[in-house]
């Protein structure tokens, strides 16, 4: 009997270290796949356009990292501007950090909590609040009269956002580093925890999948108002574990190198920080601006137009259906990619060119997303979300 016992324990031994050696080797192969291409352009090859970071928390509420530290991230990896919005203060603007600080545009704005989940604050210039539980719509005409922007963060994690009959909001994001990882399931988590040390992008890149409840928010919305769209970090440098101590992770430098927003401005940045802000601000509002997974690939070629004779509307444009027209999509890339292009929230067209260009069928709402297709040796290849374009209305 003992030697049956024996012989079913040794099976079971067997058994789980082949399960965990598969279950490595499985995760090596998956996240390996997930690693950055090269580029193929940087922003400076495109004048109008530039990439930067929304959403990033410092000392001033409940980041873990000073604004000194948070600029020497964006210098090392690259951005043109970062977005600062901690919580419920604009003590960094008052204190002078808002500003060029060398070739990098910091804009100060702040993350309200309103009745119906929290609400980033951009270039309005002083502290907001909601006053009262009924004072979401005012609270909005405020930032919109005073020219500001305003975002809904996060709409869909850990604070959802739950008022969606105002009409006066300017945007969402439609991706969030912080909520990304959310509804992965516990053994992803644990592959990319156990992988995070040597592969962080790589691990990170594995954990973010095609936004889709996000996406479905944002396309229900814009039926009736241009909504645009932003990718943000959600960046803190600290995970709270008791009391005052706290993690220094996901690192402020990972998360910048995650997630960006490519914004296509009409003229070019002046180095004056007021009138960038501006320009910079206007257009995010317009929706002149994309969303890109900065850690699979750089996206600065990328391009999302209706043309029709002469004219060209880009990304954000909100006109009448103009029979003869074309919807042209361009995304360059080192490696293998999908380009789809929506209508109404349904594919349309779709290709594994760098280039669609498509008969515009009819008035709707169109947007784009771009897949990279990525092999982990043994499986097929699966599509990867990589980039996702502000929409064009037809009317």
């Amino acid at each position: 009997m003992r030697s049956v016992t024996s012989r079913i324990k040794i099976f079971v031994k067997v058994m789980m270290s082949i399960g965990v050696l598969f279950f490595l080797i499985d995760g090596f192969l998956l996240i390996q796949s997930q690693s950055k291409r090269v580029g193929l352009s940087s922003t400076s090859d495109y004048p109008l356009r530039y990439s930067g970071v929304i959403h990033v928390h410092s000392l001033y509420s409940d980041g873990g990292g000073t604004v000194d530290d948070i600029i020497e991230s964006g210098h090392k990896t690259g951005l043109d501007f970062i977005i600062l919005t901690d919580h419920d203060t604009l003590q960094a603007r008052l204190d002078g950090k808002q500003g060029y600080h060398s070739d990098i545009l910091l804009i100060v704005g702040e993350e309200v909590n309103t009745s119906s989940g929290h609400l980033l604050s951009l270039g309005v210039g002083y502290h907001v609040q909601q006053k009262g539980p009924l004072g979401l719509p005012l609270l909005l005409d405020k930032i919109s009269k005073a020219g500001g922007v305003s975002l809904i963060a996060h709409p869909t994690g850990r604070r959802p956002w739950i008022d969606w009959t105002v009409d006066n909001v300017d945007g969402l994001e439609i991706f969030n580093a912080d909520t990304a990882w959310r509804d992965d399931n516990i053994l992803e988590l644990i592959r990319a925890l156990f992988f995070l040390p040597i592969m962080p992008l790589e691990a990170f890149n594995s954990l973010i999948d095609r936004p889709s409840k996000s996406i479905q928010l944002w396309l229900n919305h814009s039926q009736q108002t241009r909504l645009s769209i932003v990718g943000s970090a959600d960046a803190h440098e600290r995970i709270p574990i008791w009391q005052d101590l706290a993690l220094p992770f996901p690192s402020y430098e990972d998360l910048f190198g995650l997630i960006r927003t490519y914004v296509i401005t009409e003229v070019e940045l002046t180095g004056d920080s007021v009138v960038d802000e501006d320009i910079l601000l206007n257009s995010i509002r317009r929706g002149s601006c994309y969303v890109v997974l900065e850690g699979y690939e750089t996206a600065p070629g990328f391009s999302f137009d209706f043309n029709v004779g002469a004219e060209t509307f880009p990304m954000g444009a909100r006109t009448k259906y103009k029979a003869g027209g074309q919807i042209e999509v361009v995304a360059p890339s080192s490696g293998a990619i999908r380009i789809k292009l929506y209508r109404n929230g349904k594919v349309l067209a779709e290709t594994d060119e760098q280039k669609l260009l498509i008969d515009v069928p009819g008035p709707g709402l169109y947007h784009a997303e771009v897949y990279q297709l990525r092999s982990n040796y043994y499986l097929k290849e699966s599509l990867r979300i990589w980039i996702i374009s502000n929409s064009i209305m037809l009317k």
